[in-house]
């Protein structure tokens, strides 16, 4: 229940209403975690990933102590904040399988998508205007994000039924429409490459190991970074018009901008709260070059060996269907961070659903005995129990 409030909450609550509503399931769901007693078991199975989380903690510390900029006590509460949510995916993956999960993340995502376009095409002056969808981001880019990660859900699930049940094939058509449509009108052209990008490169990709993984998701970030670089370049070829499509990003400016902060500060970067005295200017809009401001090269270092140790438990995972999900999911996220997502650590968002749900799922779940093709929420017992 905690996970479908979460889920609702990403995709309908927006403004004010929405972080209560957003992180309250995620307490409720590592409460429970510790009254069910698999904390102790995800400490152990994935201590590399709490050590990662302690030491962003003592950079901060080092950073208020030793750096000269401020280090507010929020910084600190936002790793909290990505802790709890571990026992929160932890806890979901005891209860739900890996299909119930998709199915939920998906149905209630075509269901935002549908209604966002119902009131797009009645309230918006011109249908081609960008559609805000609803939902946490109460913005094109975030909202995109929450709908991508609903489409990848779909798409895993298709995946897993070829061939199989044509009328759950004709169900998830049905749910990818709405999807599809919903992510083209946000016109948020940075989610939609790194989309366009994650979803062939997981199929192609699933079974390859960590240093391929690796190596795409760079791509991907490579690609969408280079894309706003090369930007008037290629505006020049295809826009003939003032369109949307075509609209200014203005990051090169703002990138311009970050480069010269991270001179600054380094190795301890310039802390979680900093905020450019520009009102044009709100966030670095590029999630490594984010790292790089906010927590510096220490942080950014720490960031990769965490990617590097999630990529080496994605590949050796045995259920095929979450696997798809999590590396789709990671290259998308990467992608992503090409355009937007300057701090995936310390601010919460729609990034919660489509970058550390799929992330923090895939450790959470016992790959040694992760049952394939699992339809229930029954335990599954492990090796030596089925022998």
């Amino acid at each position: 229940m905690a996970f479908v409030l979460f889920v609702i909450a990403i995709f309908f609550a927006r403004g004010g209403k929405a972080p209560g509503l957003s992180v309250s399931p995620i307490f409720a769901g590592a409460l429970l975690a510790f009254a069910s007693g698999i904390v102790a078991e995800t400490l152990r199975r994935n201590l590399w990933l709490w050590l990662s989380l302690g030491f962003l903690l003592a950079w901060q510390a080092a950073g208020a102590l030793f750096g000269d900029m401020p280090r507010p006590v929020s910084d600190y509460s936002k790793i909290g904040l990505l802790a709890a949510f571990f026992l929160f995916a932890a806890q979901t993956s005891r209860v739900l399988s890996t299909r119930q999960i998709l199915w939920i993340i998906a149905g209630i995502g075509a269901a935002s998508a549908f209604l966002s376009i119902i009131i797009h095409v009645l309230k918006a002056p011109h249908f081609m205007d960008r559609m805000i969808p609803f939902g946490r981001g109460g913005n094109p880019i975030p909202g995109a994000g929450a709908l991508a990660s609903a489409l990848i859900a779909t798409v895993a699930l298709w995946r897993d039924e070829m061939g199989r049940n044509r009328k759950t094939f004709g169900i998830l058509l049905m749910l990818a429409v709405p999807l599809a449509a919903g992510l083209v009108l946000t016109q948020s052209r940075g989610p939609l490459v790194a989309l366009c990008l994650a979803l062939p490169l997981a199929f192609m990709l699933e079974r390859r190991g960590m240093l391929v993984v690796l190596m795409a998701c760079l791509a991907s970030w490579l690609i969408v970074t280079g894309l706003v670089i090369f930007e008037p370049n290629i505006k020049a070829i295809i826009c003939g018009s003032n369109s949307d499509w075509c609209r200014p990003s203005n990051r090169n400016e703002v990138w311009e901008r970050v480069r010269d902060q991270i001179a600054l500060h380094p190795i301890l970067g310039s802390g979680p709260e900093f905020r450019f005295p520009f009102e044009w200017l709100s966030h670095a809009h590029n999630g490594l070059f984010g790292i790089a401001l906010y927590f510096g090269l220490g942080g950014l270092v720490a960031s990769a060996f965490m990617a590097a140790g999630y990529a080496r438990c994605l590949t050796r995972g045995m259920d095929e269907t979450l696997r798809f999900f999590g590396l789709a999911s990671l290259i998308f996220s990467f992608g992503y961070m090409g355009a937007d997502l300057p701090n995936p650590f310390a601010f919460f968002n729609t990034h919660y659903l489509f970058m550390w749900f799929p992330i923090l799922l895939v450790l959470a779940r016992d790959r040694s005995s992760i049952n394939v093709k699992a339809t229930s929420a029954a335990p599954v017992p492990s090796f030596a129990q089925r022998i």
